[in-house]
């Protein structure tokens, strides 16, 4: 793909597909996969239903309203603004709060080992309860999402996404239990969703813990649905697809057959690591964005060249 805005070439009509797309978590990384899906469209290829986690889901949501131009134009847009705000009073809690806690450092107590070890571990744990630095920050987060709806809105039309016959899948993750420290991981049929419920999963399911605030949809609080399902190809294969391309931003993924029994798996994923959790996933910047579409297609038309026929693509 050259620099700028890409012209999409369909090298013939489309083929009709029983093929399902799983689209992985990875932030500014999603970027890949609006690189592998401009190569689909130029191979016609068209699938059946699609499932995601985190940006996996908005990329979803954009492959089920079928417009690459708009989701493009999305992408830009997401490099060129801020699409969270700070939220001051929370910032200003959790500083307060912090100190509180760090506070604890502060009482002076006899020089003995076994007074000191409470003492560090009463500040630890008054750290990490649900009323600590780390609770406070894990219910309400550091940034507000509430910005970054609007933009979407202006590429995204979840009505188009919703009339389409193409199933849309998106995973969340729920609030912490003691069974599931990280929370239990949920997905929904946007379909099956009132408008506003399927914009507050897709919301959710982007809400990464610590920096967003969790999403909270019919009572429940979910958070970020990469947690605890990175690549979603459980909820396709509970649906009954059995033939799947998988698009994974990490270079190290691998779907094992005995997970997935009776299906072919086609994974595309890229050759070399895109970056790490924190720097690379918040890296929406023009050039990065930019660079990791033009490895998304090269490395799907590459991939389809050599193992599309197993799913007569």
């Amino acid at each position: 793909m050259n620099r700028g805005k890409p012209r999409i070439r369909r090298r013939c009509a489309e083929v009709p597909s029983t093929v399902g797309l799983v689209l992985s978590a990875g932030g500014a990384r999603g970027a890949y996969q609006l690189g592998c899906w401009k190569a689909f469209i130029t191979r016609g290829i068209s699938f059946s239903a699609v499932a995601g986690s985190s940006i996996g889901a908005l990329n979803g949501a954009l492959v089920c309203q079928g417009d690459w131009e708009a989701a493009y134009r999305l992408w830009l847009e997401l490099t060129r603004i801020s699409s969270v705000n700070l939220n001051y009073r929370k910032l200003a809690k959790l500083i307060a709060g912090a100190a509180g806690d760090m506070g604890l450092l502060l009482l002076p107590v006899p020089n003995l080992g076994w007074l000191r070890a409470i003492k560090y571990a009463s500040t630890v744990a008054k750290f990490a309860s649900r009323h600590g630095t780390l609770g406070v920050l894990l219910k309400n987060g550091l940034f507000s999402m509430s910005g970054i709806k609007p933009v979407l809105k202006r590429h995204l039309d979840m009505t188009e996404v919703m009339a389409r016959p193409m199933p849309l899948f998106v995973t969340v993750c729920g609030e912490p239990r003691a069974a599931s420290p990280l929370g239990p991981s949920h997905w929904f049929h946007i379909q099956n969703q009132d408008e506003e419920d399927a914009w507050d999963y897709l919301t959710a399911s982007m809400s990464v813990p610590f920096i967003f605030s969790p999403v909270r949809v019919r009572g429940e609080y979910y958070s970020d649905g990469g947690i605890g399902n990175w690549l979603p190809v459980a909820p396709l294969y509970e649906n009954g697809i059995r033939n799947m391309i998988v698009v994974s931003t990490k270079a190290n993924t691998t779907c094992k057959a005995r997970d997935y029994p009776k299906s072919t798996i086609i994974v595309i994923r890229p050759q070399k690591p895109l970056g790490r959790f924190p720097v690379a996933t918040f890296r929406f910047t023009e050039k990065a964005v930019e660079n990791w579409m033009n490895e998304g297609y090269e490395d799907a038309m590459r991939v389809l060249d050599r193992e599309g026929g197993q799913l007569g693509l």
